[in-house]
């Protein structure tokens, strides 16, 4: 008797997709490119030595000449064995110029939309960051080359301002290899949080350093949910502060840190799923690192 074979369709949820068992291995052979491209990416970003790139030359740290400062004070002196009182010197002290990356002036030049690369050490999180204000969710299936990948690439809400608005809001995907913005899960214990507070952040004016404060899931779509994605600049300090209380209340755990409008604000968000539609939200704010 002849043997009919039954196959059911087996549907696996990788990074908040559903993938049928008949498309995994090409969905893996995606992944490993994936996984390549951001490694070859890595690399340059790695690469750069802050001071030239294709062209492109990043002012080194000032060095220390004689200024107008020095001078006063050199009068300042003279003054005083003449007997006279020397003034206060109202001199501004010279400010050294940002330090660029130069991998990441790198990474720009080969696609504009890479505005920034973010690093939360002792995690997979070591990426570029994109932004397309013009088109919603561009790479959230796009690689840094513009490819089709489900997992996509980091990148900046639509609705941000990152050079003049109050909080910045990075998406990624939540993958079950563990890549992109998955590590942001482990947040839930504050155990992690403890070893992982610092997020350092490399945009094209110079690198930023934000202390985490907050951890919290959150629904989305749901009609009455906490729209934390949609605040990206205050239009007064209570609004910003109705913000950071909201937050606070959803917090996991009290990490004592908090801020105070004037402080920008780095939000990064993934999928979650103990919940439906479900999200993992960590806000962080800058130091003076």
């Amino acid at each position: 008797m002849r043997k009919i074979l039954s196959i059911g369709l087996l549907v696996v949820s990788i990074g908040g997709i559903g993938v049928s068992a008949v498309n995994l291995i090409p969905y893996m052979r995606e992944e490993a490119q994936s996984a390549s491209l951001y490694a070859e990416l890595a690399a340059i970003h790695a690469a750069g030595d802050d001071s030239h790139v294709d062209g492109i030359t990043v002012t080194p740290m000032a060095t220390t000449t004689v200024t107008n400062a020095e001078e006063s004070d050199q009068v300042g002196d003279e003054s005083q064995e003449n007997g006279e009182e020397s003034l206060p010197d109202e001199t501004p002290e010279p400010t050294s110029p940002p330090v660029i990356h130069s991998g990441l002036l790198a990474l720009h030049e080969k696609n504009p939309d890479c505005v920034a690369w973010i690093t939360i050490e002792g995690t997979v999180i070591d990426y570029p960051v994109m932004y397309r204000p013009g088109q919603k969710n561009y790479y959230l299936h796009r690689d840094f080359n513009g490819n089709h990948t489900s997992a996509g690439a980091l990148f900046i809400a639509e609705n941000c301002d990152p050079d003049n608005g109050d909080n910045v809001i990075i998406y990624g995907h939540h993958m079950n290899s563990g890549k992109m913005f998955a590590a942001l899960n482990k947040y839930k214990k504050q155990s992690f949080y403890e070893e992982h507070k610092r997020i350092v952040y490399e945009t094209l004016h110079g690198q930023e350093i934000y202390e985490v404060m907050f951890a919290f899931t959150t629904p989305v779509y749901t009609g009455h949910d906490f729209a934390y994605y949609a605040f990206s600049k205050a239009n007064s300090a209570e609004e910003y502060d109705t913000y950071i209380s909201t937050c606070r209340e959803r917090a996991l755990y009290d990490t004592g840190v908090t801020a105070r409008y004037g402080d920008k604000l780095l939000t990064l968000s993934t999928c979650e799923y103990s919940q439906k539609n479900g999200r993992m939200v960590v806000v962080a704010r800058k130091t003076n690192e």
